[in-house]
Order: C-alpha cells, then structure tokens, then sequence
C-alpha cells in the first residue's frame, strides 16, 4: 500500500511545488531539470536525476540511485539456477548521460535519445540461507523515450523511455550455495521520470 501511494504522492508534490495548477503563459526553454523515478521508489529505493540544457536540442546529467528488485525483475537482470532464491539489493549506482532530442524546438520537447554511462553496485542473497556477496558492474544503457509538458508553464514535465542496460566491465560471477550468478548480458525495462525545470 506504501509503494501504491508513492506513485500518487510524488506527481502531486511535483506539481505544488512547481506552481503548475494554474495555468500561465508560455515560457521558455529553461537550463536545469530535476527529476524523480518513481518506478524506484516502488521498488523500495529512491532516485534523483539532474540535467543541464547545453543548447535548444542537447542536455548533459547525471544520476544516482538504489533499488530492491521483484522476483521478476531478477529473472530480467541475473542469470541464476532457477532453484536459487535470489534476493537482489541495488546498493547504490550512479551514472552521466547526454541527452539529444530530435527535434530543434523553442522547448526541450518531444522524441528523445539518451546514453548514460554507469556504475552499479549489487548485493546479492540466497535467502534460503541468507549466503551474500556483492557484485559491481560497469554499463551502458541506450535509450529512446517522449518528454511532454502537460501544462503551458513548460515546468512540470513527464519523460517515458524505453531503457536497456549493457553491462560492459563486470565482476567475476557471484558464487552462492554452489551456484554460480551473473548479470545478463541486456536487461530492458520501461522508464519513468517526473521533474521540472527552472
């Protein structure tokens, strides 16, 4: 029920804080962007992205962030036995991307490609003994997605993306109870971002 209510909170703080409920007139492109991923914090983690507008279609950021995976979304992320029960904590990572929008805009609007590059740091655990290691690795993680402004402030906006991770520089594989794991070798996921500018 906590997780569910974050989804609801976070936009709503997001748009009181920015002042959007009312409606003004249209403003131009700003220079800094502050996001929050809320799908992280459904994942009983958190997530603060920053970025910069260096010219009308490129932004340049960085991210830091943590997470706790479902059952799924390790089967996306780890190669494992499937008779191990995998618990997988995203101690922290962090990563820089540069952003294009493909289309030269008054706005930083629209259709939008992005490379972050970044570190991970894991800490995987048998939980049927509770055996644990940690596990680092490097990654790439090209992705495409559509960021709107759904008010005439250009303010508040909302970015969707379509994410995957290419790990690049990795550790050994993790050795729990005999069992040998390791990250895969692409994980996709969706991507969610609400921010504003200023």
């Amino acid at each position: 029920m906590i997780r569910i209510a974050h989804v609801y909170v976070l936009p709503l703080l997001l748009l009181l804080l920015t002042d959007q409920l009312t409606l003004g007139q249209d403003i131009k492109q700003k220079r800094f962007h502050f996001e929050l991923e809320p799908l992280q914090f459904i994942n009983s983690g958190w997530s603060v992205v920053g970025h910069y507008s260096i010219n009308e279609r490129l932004q340049i950021g960085t991210n830091v962030f943590s997470s706790e995976l479902s059952d799924g979304q390790n089967d996306l992320a780890f190669d494992f036995p499937g008779d191990v029960d995998l618990l997988a904590e995203q101690d922290l990572g962090i990563n820089i991307s540069v952003r294009f929008f493909l289309k030269k805009q008054e706005v930083q609007q629209g259709w939008v490609i992005s490379l972050p590059i970044g570190w991970e740091n894991w800490t995987l655990t048998d939980e049927s003994n509770s055996e644990n290691s940690s596990y680092q690795f490097w990654y790439l993680s090209p992705r495409i997605g559509y960021l709107w402004y759904p008010f005439k402030r250009n303010s508040f906006y909302v970015l969707g993306e379509a994410v995957g991770i290419l790990p690049i520089i990795q550790d050994d594989d993790v050795v729990l109870n005999g069992n040998s794991i390791s990250v895969n070798s692409f994980i996709p996921f969706p991507g969610l971002g609400l921010g504003f500018s200023f």
